[in-house]
């Protein structure tokens, strides 16, 4: 075996056989779905305590009209709203004021507090007030059965997305359920390219620190190094992302194949449509790669320039930057996955991986996916022929943090 492969071996193995990475990759399924189920019942939990609303109702009319709920207690107004403002009382949340008729002025209400208040208290008085409110204007028009006839003329249509191919042939879709698979997509290549670059860096630090680096490159080329640390963890990614694949697609297949008359596997066909979790799972690993290769070669020239992990973070910055704008430049292409920002930061290397994964499922044209792998291959190895030199240089160089011209100089040795 060559140099370079018992580097990937070595850092293959030592992240592989580490206990903390079989915990995470078998947990970290039932951990994320355990999380969105957590943050869904908790969002759902309301407090046992009701906030008190003190309504001052000039009018007499609209008190009533409000509701006690589970999180709002109304009560009226003992006294006038100087003296509350006066006296405030902690037991308080807010109080209400309405100064004149609401059909003929809508901005006689005022809801004052000490605190900000939420949306929902908002949105409880104002729901209850305009739902009294349409009713009364609905009676001052003195028609017979006028409610009635509103209520029998809303329609709901229920509507159905359909596909069809160059042949014909017609396919139901579910555009929310394609903007969901991209977004997980995304998010995924977001996590691995932001996590095991990281790991690279703080790998390449550790072995800078110690000072076991100098032992190493007197057998192997820094170069090779480099790259063996690079493919090393990226296929620790790759491993973990295959197990998770395998125990979450694995059911799907199995069940496909013996119970294909299910009511899950019934359910889900319309909402696949003819969206190919396969072909989605390829270009994730082909963008995983280019992605996870030019962002790590760069974490890894960061690791041998700086000494200490408070160095990187002036190195650090535009690079965050960069891929936090990608996130949200993928978040934004949901709704408009051909628009101007989806189609141009799908082409733009720096944040191709990330947000064409989220255009996929909604039918790319093959010469765009061709084209952005094309410039992301370009860029990875413009990339890591530029950081090896910095790696080479920077590897060796204690003390002091090197400065940016020093830096153009180590690209020109």
């Amino acid at each position: 075996m060559n140099k370079l492969g018992i580097v990937i071996q070595r850092e293959y193995l030592t992240r592989v056989k580490k206990k903390s990475f079989i915990i995470l990759t078998i947990l970290m399924p039932f951990l994320f779905v355990g999380l969105v189920a957590g943050i869904v019942f908790l969002s759902s939990i309301s407090s046992d305590n009701a906030k008190v609303i003190v309504v001052v109702d000039e009018t007499g009319e609209y008190f009533s009209v409000l509701k006690n709920t589970d999180q709002y207690l109304f009560v009226a107004a003992e006294k006038g709203f100087e003296d509350f403002r006066k006296n405030s009382d902690e037991s308080v949340y807010a109080t209400l004021v309405i100064s004149g008729d609401l059909l003929e002025n809508p901005d006689a209400i005022t809801l004052y507090s000490q605190k900000q208040v939420v949306s929902s208290a908002e949105t409880t008085i104002t729901s209850a007030l305009n739902e009294y409110l349409s009713e009364k204007k609905l009676d001052s028009y003195n028609i017979p059965n006028l409610k009635n006839i509103i209520n029998e003329s809303k329609v709901k249509v229920k509507m159905k997305s359909i596909k069809w191919d160059d042949s014909g042939k017609e396919t139901q879709t579910s555009a929310e359920f394609a903007a969901a698979i991209g977004m997980v997509f995304t998010f995924l290549i977001y996590i691995f390219i932001f996590v095991y670059g990281a790991m690279v860096m703080q790998g390449v630090m550790e072995e800078k620190t110690n000072r076991i680096v100098e032992v190493i490159v007197s057998s192997v080329k820094p170069f090779d190094l480099m790259m063996g640390k690079l493919i090393g963890i990226g296929l620790v990614g790759l491993t973990q992302f295959g197990i998770w694949l395998l125990v979450i697609l694995g059911p799907v297949f199995l069940g496909t194949l013996f119970m294909p008359d299910t009511t899950i596997l019934q359910g889900l066909k319309p909402l696949l449509g003819d969206i190919n979790l396969m072909e989605i799972c390829f270009y994730f690993i082909v963008f995983f790669i280019g992605g996870y290769l030019m962002y790590a070669s760069i974490f890894a020239a960061i690791g041998a320039m700086v000494n200490s992990q408070e160095d990187t973070q002036q190195y650090m910055m535009p690079i965050m930057i960069v891929i936090i704008f990608a996130l949200y430049a993928g978040i934004f292409s949901v709704q408009n996955p051909d628009g101007p920002l989806a189609f141009w930061a799908s082409m733009f290397p720096l944040t191709s991986p990330i947000v064409m994964m989220v255009r996929l499922p909604f039918d790319v044209s093959w010469w765009e996916k061709l084209l952005s792998i094309a410039l992301l291959i370009t860029t990875v190895i413009l990339f890591v022929k530029l950081t090896a030199k910095i790696y080479r240089t920077g590897i060796l160089m204690y003390g002091k943090k090197p400065t940016y011209a020093e830096i153009i100089k180590w690209l020109k040795y």
